[in-house]
């Protein structure tokens, strides 16, 4: 029988170079010259045990003399089996984050600037902590934000997402049926959860407007101390008044507001987002609309206009001078002044109370629907405090 016999010429070893592994070859086979292969392998646990694989198969040739010098026979084949070719084809090679800034990239010329903001900040970094490299993860991704976020959160990024992967369908990015269909509906907002309006009594309405009025700080016995909260009384009597969202006031400036103080055009307002303020143009339905003011809102925009501004200037600042922190705001001033009167409020129950002091007025809701860009539908579901109705009787 013939033998062969071992090799003397040297060994085989693995080497890792900027995180990918290699295998280096003795210089005996090569005339003296540094020869490495690599192996298309990341320098982890894995990849070593893949790694000692292959370099033992290396090693036995060159042991026995069959070393190939070509090094063809130890190339890593790139047709993959048909099988696996089959799975490729149906989910091909894109990652969630990946698939998620192409559609915000296609989005992003279309959208505002608070959105933008949103998309960027919010929804790419919630999914960038997930750590979910495949977009087909959808249970995996949708446990995990239920478990790390709120419903509400998760039924938006889920929203997003899965907006993403029909968008991905549509361009050739991803194939097969979306696992995200049907899956946000299944969630709730918080507003969904709770569809009760909060509208203050007109009591609880006076109390607050006062409160502010005279607000001059904390006393302490001897005197009055800390911050004064009477800058913002404004700011809230218009809320009542108007019944606008807060951040529309915000950004309200004195070129929104017509000579006469007859009308008040909403065409934004501004946003305090991720440490930046940011002005939006048109509503949140996307829409400028014309507010009629009656007499008493006429009068307190008339009495409260400086001499000497421009249509670009604000018509409630901050006490600085800057656009109300609309946050700040709230953890603060309304906190300290409203939470004694009626606790566990916001700055928009005075858009609820407004929409419902109209209600009780008689006004019809298709008509408070366009003063306050909202549907009828919405007024009932949404905004109409049946408990301030109450004391109406049928006529």
């Amino acid at each position: 029988m013939k033998h062969q016999l071992r090799s003397s010429k040297g060994q085989a070893s693995i080497q890792e170079d900027k995180g990918r592994l290699r295998i280096r070859f003795p210089r005996e086979l090569f005339d003296g010259k540094v020869k490495v292969m690599s192996l298309n392998l990341p320098a982890t646990k894995d990849g070593y045990t893949e790694a000692r694989h292959r370099l033992s198969a290396i090693q036995a040739d060159i042991d026995f003399g069959t070393f190939d010098p070509t090094l063809a026979s130890y190339q890593k084949q790139s047709k993959k089996p048909k099988h696996l070719q089959q799975v490729t084809d149906l989910y091909p090679d894109i990652e969630l984050m990946d698939l998620w800034l192409r559609y915000f990239n296609y989005k992003k010329p279309m959208l505002k600037e608070s959105t933008i903001q949103y998309y960027e900040v919010c929804i790419a970094r919630t999914l960038e902590k997930s750590k979910f490299k495949s977009p087909y993860q959808a249970l995996e991704l949708r446990e995990w934000l239920l478990n790390n976020t709120t419903e509400s959160m998760a039924k938006r990024v889920l929203t997003y997402v899965n907006a993403a992967f029909n968008w991905g369908l549509k361009h050739r990015l991803v194939k097969g049926l979306n696992p995200y269909d049907g899956m946000p509906t299944e969630l709730k907002h918080n507003y969904q959860l709770s569809t009760t309006p909060n509208a203050f009594t007109l009591e609880e309405r006076e109390k607050i407007l006062e409160s502010f009025k005279n607000h001059s700080g904390n006393w302490n016995g001897r005197g009055y101390t800390g911050k004064t909260y009477q800058h913002y009384y404004n700011f809230v009597r218009f809320l009542f008044l108007s019944g606008c969202r807060p951040h529309e006031a915000i950004g309200l400036c004195w070129g929104n507001v017509s000579q006469d103080f007859k009308k008040v055009t909403f065409d934004g307002g501004i946003f305090q987002a991720y440490g930046k303020r940011i002005r939006t143009k048109k509503s949140k339905n996307n829409k400028v609309r014309s507010f009629p003011c009656n007499l008493e809102l006429q009068t307190f925009l008339e009495s409260i206009k400086p001499d000497g501004v421009t249509s670009d200037d604000l018509v409630f600042p901050s006490p600085n001078g800057k656009p109300i922190n609309y946050g700040n705001f709230s953890k603060n001033a309304w906190d300290a002044i409203v939470d004694p009167i009626k606790p566990g409020t916001t700055p928009y129950c005075c858009r609820d109370t407004f929409i419902t002091e109209q209600i009780a007025k008689g006004v019809n809701p298709a008509i408070i629907g366009k003063w306050a860009d909202t549907s009828t539908g919405m007024i009932e579901k949404h905004y109409l405090d049946s408990m301030n109705l109450a004391h109406i009787l049928p006529q």
